[in-house]
């Protein structure tokens, strides 16, 4: 008979999934202000950093697709303890890099266990929370992302302007991820109730229900939502600091601001985003979000001067990419049942890392450095953003209907 698992609270035991979260969003964001330090010391071009973001989307991607086949036939607790082991393990190498190569190799690994790490730690959160309350449990994981940057960015990036800083920025979050994910792991206690069901399908057909899950219209909706969220966000973040320290004169202290101001206006931005989407629906959210991020776009990026100071503006290009992350990760929940939830979010996050890479990606192919050493390029780098973002309206619209066809809650209801 299955162990009862540990008698934690809801808010409990979700404000420890939201520690490994933390976890995972520093460890995914902290890339972006070291990149520009990390090249002076080791090599390659300021332009091209988003190359190394992709390089990490990609396996991460490729862990969430494979872990899909596997993660409902374990014990969540289990294997959320694996998959941290290797995510730290893999943070500590990166740290000792020698060169961009090594760097983009131990990189690749830490992505491939943070893709199945960010499904369970949703997965966990879907098990436990009751779908009136679960678009707040998903902006507090992924309001993380904000305090990621509200707490960790800033440090990191003054460490970083120290000769070899960006290694020892690196080296501390592997030794405090690595502590956060043991107690979490330990303190969540065994999580097994989705194993009977699991199990009951014999494992050699694992693979059709994970073809099944693809396949279905539901989820492919929801992939799709996911995917514009992700695409947009990874054009822009990865670019904002060679951005920043380049083309506004703000200069490290002044990324270290934006990042900050744009930390701590998530945490109280993307909160409110959820409890709106708990009680009003998903799609009056997604259509702000959209609006909203035209507006802080086009301030940013599309005109010939800045109408606004750059600081507050660039600061809402961080907040507005959370929210719409939100929207997109807390419809996405409705989706799958109990006994698929660990293999659809899997096949969530890989769907989230591979837009990830293709957005990362296609930026260096838009920007080019001038010879004053600023950036070119942001503006078609944002007009692909805004249109990416505008999908979520219609999207969500026709998941709707999708759930209210197969007589579920759909995204929209009160």
């Amino acid at each position: 008979m299955p162990a009862s698992p540990c008698q934690l609270s809801e808010r409990s035991l979700v404000a420890l999934l939201a520690a490994v979260a933390f976890v995972v969003a520093l460890n995914a964001t902290v890339m972006f202000p070291l990149g520009p330090f990390l090249v002076a010391e080791i090599g390659g071009r300021a332009d091209a950093l988003g190359y190394l973001g992709a390089v990490y989307s990609l396996s991460a991607a490729l862990g969430g697709l494979v872990a899909s086949f596997v993660l409902d036939r374990f014990d969540r607790r289990e294997a959320l303890a694996a998959c941290a082991v290797v995510f730290t393990l893999a943070t500590v190498a990166s740290a000792a890099a020698p060169g961009m190569v090594a760097l983009m190799a131990t990189r690749a690994v830490a992505g491939f266990a943070a893709g199945p790490l960010w499904g369970l730690l949703v997965a966990i959160a879907s098990d436990v929370v009751p779908l009136q309350r679960r678009g707040l449990a998903m902006s507090r994981l992924v309001g993380t992302y904000g305090l990621a940057l509200v707490l960790g960015l800033p440090v990191g990036t003054l460490l970083a302007a120290l000769p070899g800083g960006w290694r020892w920025a690196l080296l501390a979050l592997a030794i405090g991820g690595g502590a956060i994910s043991a107690v979490t792991a330990i303190a969540i206690g065994p999580r097994r109730e989705h194993l009977a069901a699991a199990k009951a399908r014999p494992s050699g057909l694992a693979w059709r229900g994970v073809l099944r899950l693809i396949a279905g219209e539901p989820s492919l909706i929801a992939f799709l939502l996911i995917a514009a969220s992700s695409f947009s966000a990874l054009l822009v973040s990865p670019n904002l600091p060679v951005f920043v320290l380049g083309n506004t004169g703000l200069g490290a202290t002044g990324l270290s601001a934006v990042y900050l101001l744009g930390g701590a206006l998530t945490l109280a931005v993307v909160p409110l985003a959820g409890r709106t989407s708990d009680r009003f629906g998903a799609l009056p959210v997604a259509v702000a979000a959209a609006l909203a991020t035209t507006l802080v776009l086009g301030l940013a990026f599309l005109g010939a001067a800045p109408l606004l100071p750059a600081l507050p503006v660039l600061a809402m290009v961080l907040v507005m990419q959370l929210v719409r992350s939100t929207v997109s990760q807390g419809s996405a929940t409705r989706v799958p049942l109990p006994a698929e939830r660990a293999a659809f979010q899997s096949l969530a996050a890989a769907v989230t890392n591979l837009a990830q890479a293709v957005g990362a990606g296609t930026a260096p192919l838009l920007l080019s450095i001038r010879p004053d050493g600023r950036l070119a390029g942001m503006d078609r780098v944002a007009w692909l953003a805004i249109a990416a973002s505008w999908t979520a309206p219609l999207l969500l619209m026709r998941l709707e209907t999708v759930l209210r066809r197969r007589g579920l809650p759909p995204v929209t209801e009160t």
